[in-house]
């Protein structure tokens, strides 16, 4: 097993800003719901610029992240800990660049520590994530 960084990337037909919008604004809309607290009463995904990123479900949010930087013309990076202890929060670290087509968005999850590598074993959505994205943004 590794720990080295997970790396998922999708080209979008849109510009770098649109594709940061789509991508953290409305993050719920394309967000698939099983990968929540509980899929049945997901509603939404919350995201602070300046906070915390949670799941919404109903009148309940479950917060699984923490914006640390926030910069609409290209770059998201967040603490992350859906599926694992906060106190072993990785990184998300998403960019958005220019490319022939649109905009390419290289997500890494990174931050994995030693003694992680079960968990990390278990991210196998972020492809399957950002086809979604994809479709959403398309």
């Amino acid at each position: 097993m590794s720990i080295a960084p997970l790396v998922a990337e999708v080209v979008v037909p849109v510009t770098p800003t649109q594709a940061f919008v789509g991508f953290t604004a409305q993050m719920g809309e394309w967000w698939d719901p099983v990968l929540s607290p509980d899929a049945a009463t997901f509603t939404s995904i919350a995201i602070d610029p300046n906070g915390p990123v949670a799941t919404v479900h109903g009148d309940e949010q479950f917060v699984f992240g923490r914006v640390m930087t926030w910069d609409p013309i290209g770059h998201l990076v967040m603490e992350f800990w859906l599926g694992h202890a906060e106190d072993e929060a990785t990184v998300l670290d998403v960019r958005f660049t220019d490319a022939p087509e649109g905009a390419m968005v290289r997500l890494v999850h990174s931050g994995w520590r030693e003694g992680s590598e079960e968990v990390r074993a278990k991210y196998t959505h972020w492809d399957d994530l950002l086809r979604r994205f994809a479709a959403y943004v398309s």
